[in-house]
């Protein structure tokens, strides 16, 4: 069994991956971190057997591994020492908000053999998980467009007195990291190619003096011979009037058309078939359902050597595209990866 703690005693950590890390009889959370001790009191409901520390340095060595759940700003110095202490990561996203700060912590966890674990966790929502067999099936056929589109009428809020995810030097950015991150891996997966150049408008549409981006427009291009390279559009706003989630994957047999809480199947041998879910993606994230298959696939990654890494190379694509998105932004075209 792999003995574990938790930093951050959030909304996340107390409603998604706690409950999730105890369905799993591979993990056992055995302490807790928080500078909040009105938080301690949390998690000891939950757990009541958890010893619980108001910092890091305090957890006793035995550990295998530590599960991050702090704001973006704090992941690289919480990682860089738990890899120094020997300990596997597994940490919310973004993992890091640089480059320089990916590769340093790729560099600890290689020369210790350890993994180090970004959560990827709307792979994992029901709704998720079918469009992903459905691609794997073939009935779609060779992919060429995925569309997606997350609207929501303001970020999350947070356990603090203030919004970290409106701080651009805690947050790292506005919804192009808080919900970029999860578009791209989504379509990393679904696609299965690698990005090869990218155009992006980050703008204010609601709040025009807000120090990150309320609204991010996407265009993917990817790798593909001639005339088949599939493409992407990514739309996500914190400006709309309502929460909902919209998606269309169009390929050479087939179309599947997403809308929050079901799926349409067109074309194929079998005609249309409809897919209904019992929860909209646009419900939260805080699924500890979906963590529960985050956990099996970094226990995947601790147990076999041949799956190590496969996460991590993900979560460097994303922080990738956040960056050249950027760039595009300033430069207003399409960039390279």
């Amino acid at each position: 069994m792999y003995q574990g703690a938790i930093i951050g005693l959030g909304n996340v950590a107390l409603g998604g991956h706690l409950p999730g890390w105890q369905r799993r009889l591979e993990f056992r959370i055995v302490a807790g971190v928080d500078s909040e001790p009105k938080r301690w009191k949390l998690l000891k409901e939950a757990l009541p057997a958890a010893a619980t520390y108001s910092s890091i340095a305090d957890l006793p060595p035995d550990l295998q591994f530590i599960d991050i759940c702090t704001p973006p700003h704090t992941h690289f110095e919480i990682a860089a020492s738990a890899l120094k202490r020997g300990w596997n990561v597994l940490c919310e996203k973004p993992l890091v908000l640089t480059e320089e700060q990916f590769h340093e912590l790729r560099r600890l966890a290689t020369e210790r053999n350890l993994v180090l674990f970004t959560v990827h966790n709307w792979k994992f929502a029901p709704i998720c998980r079918q469009i992903t067999d459905l691609i794997r099936s073939g009935v779609l056929g060779e992919i060429r467009h995925c569309a997606w589109q997350v609207m929501r009428d303001g970020p999350s809020v947070t356990t603090g007195t203030d919004n970290w995810r409106l701080d651009p030097q805690r947050s790292g950015g506005g919804i192009l990291v808080d919900h970029g991150w999860h578009a791209f891996y989504l379509l990393l997966e679904w696609l299965a190619r690698s990005p090869t150049a990218v155009r992006a408008s980050l703008e204010n549409r609601r709040q025009p003096r807000l120090d990150v981006e309320d609204t991010a427009i996407v265009s993917l291009q990817f790798d593909g011979a001639k005339g088949r390279a599939p493409t992407a559009h990514v739309f996500l706003t914190w400006a709309s009037p309502t929460r909902r989630n919209l998606g269309i994957i169009e390929g050479s047999l087939g179309r599947l058309s997403i809308e929050d809480s079901s799926l349409c199947l067109d074309g194929g041998a079998g005609g249309r078939k409809d897919f209904f879910f019992d929860s909209a993606l646009s419900s939260g994230s805080h699924h500890p359902d979906w963590f529960e298959f985050v956990a099996e696939e970094f226990l995947h990654e601790l147990k076999d050597d041949s799956h190590r890494g496969t996460n991590l190379s993900a979560a460097h694509l994303c922080l990738r595209l956040i960056d050249r998105c950027r760039a595009s932004d300033r430069a207003r075209e399409f960039v390279p990866l």
